[in-house]
């Protein structure tokens, strides 16, 4: 993927982030059913948590509400959407744009250090291990990465999403495999940038990473299975 193309996909998501926020907000009311299993990985005592693409914050106030929280941190590059999160989740709330290098510079470490539904919205392999790299640079000690991201292939409602990349100016060629151009049509229309990291390019993707899967598990979504969950730890 040449750097043009990769820009064109983070302006893309950018763009679409800002103009779509209430409506996406709107939608993220509710934890996702997968966020209670990710319970069973919290350690006994109040974890600092690293929420990177943290969104409207959706996933610090379900933590806040089901576990004590030493510290909460969340970081996302939507203005709006960081203003919706630090009116309503209590935490510090940081503009960072996660798909340049360094992005998490000066943050400190953390027990528990997630990316869910992020990480797919970074255009090139090269760039999502750059990504987990640096948040498996921010654990602590026997610290955790949470991870999700859609598998929205596997599911015949959410495939009719998908549109050609044309509409954009861009072609098939232009992109990796599992790339995709995904409508939004609530409230309004948009058009974002969403890679399917499935099951083999999360264990490609630790393994560089010098991590390891502690577990893995779909949840989510009408189906029950629109995230792939996966919960890292440093290799030793």
């Amino acid at each position: 993927m040449t750097p043009e193309t990769t820009q064109i996909l983070i302006q893309l998501n950018q763009t679409f982030y800002a103009e779509i926020a209430d409506s996406f907000a709107d939608s993220r009311r509710t934890p996702q059913p997968g966020f209670h299993r990710l319970l069973e990985y919290f350690p006994t005592a109040g974890p600092r948590l690293l929420d990177v693409g943290c969104g409207e914050g959706r996933f610090g106030r379900f933590a806040r509400e089901k576990r004590p929280l030493q510290k909460y941190v969340g970081v996302d590059f939507t203005t709006d959407l960081l203003a919706k999160a630090n009116a309503n989740t209590r935490g510090e709330f940081i503009q960072r744009d996660i798909s340049r290098p360094g992005c998490l510079d000066g943050l400190g470490n953390f027990d528990i250090v997630v990316c869910l539904a992020a990480m797919q919205h970074i255009p090139g392999y090269a760039k999502r291990l750059r990504l987990l790299q640096e948040l498996a640079a921010h654990l602590d000690a026997n610290g955790r990465i949470f991870l999700s991201n859609w598998q929205f292939m596997d599911s015949p409602r959410q495939r009719r999403k998908v549109r050609d990349w044309s509409l954009v100016g861009l072609a098939s060629n232009d992109v990796e495999p599992n790339d995709y151009l995904l409508t939004w049509q609530r409230d309004g229309f948009g058009l974002r940038y969403v890679c399917q990291i499935d099951v083999e390019e999360t264990a490609v993707l630790a393994q560089a990473a010098n991590l390891h899967i502690i577990d893995q598990f779909r949840s989510d979504g009408k189906e029950g299975d629109l995230s792939l969950y996966t919960i890292l730890a440093a290799t030793k």
